[in-house]
């Protein structure tokens, strides 16, 4: 493995740093692919490798993405942080049914472009709350976030 990875191999050191800082958010329907690829159901998937993470906004919006670890099958902290549960010896374990946000990260992307497309994808789970319900178990509930420190981490 080398630091000049292409996007298609998220080898690089760029993407390795992503992967162990923050998992990317799925699309609706998303996590379905990549849980058939493990053999498993979504349930099961999301039991052992995902977690919901949220955007925050009136109403907030909850989303699946692959868990942090130490956060499986629950919900992200209020300051969403750490390796991605499926990102293990320097790879992505399903990469190619990895998340609509990880495909779409680039090297080059800047602060409001991550915070653009984070709310797209917000944006494209507003329909799809009752999943995330049924996933759970109960209502999601977001942690409340201190607004200046949701100002710096381009969470607000």
């Amino acid at each position: 493995m080398n630091d000049k990875g292409t996007v298609d191999s998220c080898q690089c050191a760029a993407c390795r740093n992503a992967c162990g800082h923050k998992p990317g958010w799925f699309l609706p329907g998303e996590a379905e692919s990549a849980a058939a690829t493990m053999n498993m159901t979504l349930k099961q998937f999301f039991d052992n490798y995902l977690a919901v993470d949220w955007w925050q906004g009136r109403p907030n919006t909850f989303v699946l993405a692959p868990a942090i670890r130490g956060y499986e099958g629950g919900m992200y902290p209020a300051k969403p942080t750490g390796a991605c549960v499926l990102f293990k010896d320097g790879l992505c374990t399903i990469h190619g049914q990895h998340p609509h946000e990880c495909r779409a990260h680039l090297h080059t992307d800047t602060h409001a472009q991550v915070k653009v497309r984070h709310e797209q994808v917000a944006a494209a789970w507003a329909g799809h709350q009752r999943q995330i319900t049924e996933l759970l178990g109960h209502e999601p509930a977001a942690e409340d976030y201190d607004i200046v420190e949701a100002l710096m981490w381009g969470m607000a």
